[in-house]
């Protein structure tokens, strides 16, 4: 962006708040809609299938209860008055159940191509990855303009910002950009092995694995932005993104899309 004529402040900046505010009702609806699907499955399970009918109502079920979750974090973030320094994190932590819903869903088709259309499992397990791709890349969005929250007072925000782990424009972007190339290698790398290589066959014990980690990571991520939101009192800092939250949410949902490639049936 060019600078403000006799300023060094650039023009434009993302509000995190209206974008939280603006997909909350998506996420929400995204989750109701696996609702039927969930129905059906529970009255068609044919004989022989049941472990992949259990595997894809499993994915639906975390599906659900990611997205429903993850809409009401979204609405909290939308709430917010300020564009304090906790809220980029905040969205970052809660957007891990929303990549996880939507990874999930799609995985879960992929499981209905095993049973009905076998042929097409690879097409669906790499649409699988595609989904996850996205999703590692909108969280390290986050990061690019979060250098503009914190304090506004011109007298405390200098010495705030020299202790941040983002301080700039251009430090945002650069790590942005960073964190979503390294987001994307497992899930990269997984696709590959999928469509030249092979995959693990699905057993019991992998698919409540899968699961269960599907449901730890959205409810651990709404657990965690819902925290984050908590406001720092006045006679404490704000605090700002910090490396873990971004590596740490980035990973999380690309190791998870990467397993879900690799076992999927």
């Amino acid at each position: 962006m060019a600078p403000i004529s006799g300023t060094s402040e650039a023009e434009g900046h993302y509000d995190v708040r209206r974008g939280a505010a603006a997909y909350a009702p998506i996420v929400g609806a995204f989750g109701a809609l696996a609702v039927p699907t969930v129905t059906v499955l529970f009255t068609s399970a044919q004989p022989g299938k049941r472990l992949l009918v259990t595997m894809a109502t499993g994915l639906l079920v975390v599906a659900i209860m990611a997205s429903l979750t993850g809409s009401i974090g979204l609405a909290a973030i939308g709430a917010e008055r300020d564009e304090t320094a906790n809220l980029p994190p905040a969205v970052m932590c809660i957007a891990v159940a929303v990549v996880v819903s939507i990874v999930s869903v799609l995985a879960a088709f992929e499981v209905l191509a095993a049973i009905y259309l076998p042929s097409a499992r690879t097409l669906f397990s790499i649409i699988t990855g595609v989904g996850g791709l996205a999703g590692a890349y909108f969280i390290s969005f986050a990061l690019g303009d979060s250098y503009r929250t914190g304090p506004r007072d011109p007298s405390v925000r200098s010495d705030w910002v020299a202790r941040q782990w983002i301080r700039d424009q251009k430090s945002g972007y650069k790590k942005a950009e960073r964190l979503a190339i390294l987001g994307a290698i497992p899930i990269l790398m997984a696709m590959f092995a999928r469509a030249f290589i092979g995959h693990f066959a699905p057993t019991t014990a992998n698919v409540n694995t899968l699961v269960g980690v599907g449901l730890l990571l959205a409810m651990g991520g709404i657990f965690l932005g819902v925290q984050r939101t908590a406001h720092a009192f006045a006679d404490e800092d704000q605090k700002g993104v910090r490396p873990y939250e971004a590596y740490g949410t980035t990973a999380a949902v690309a190791l998870y899309t990467a397993a879900l490639v690799m076992f999927l049936p």
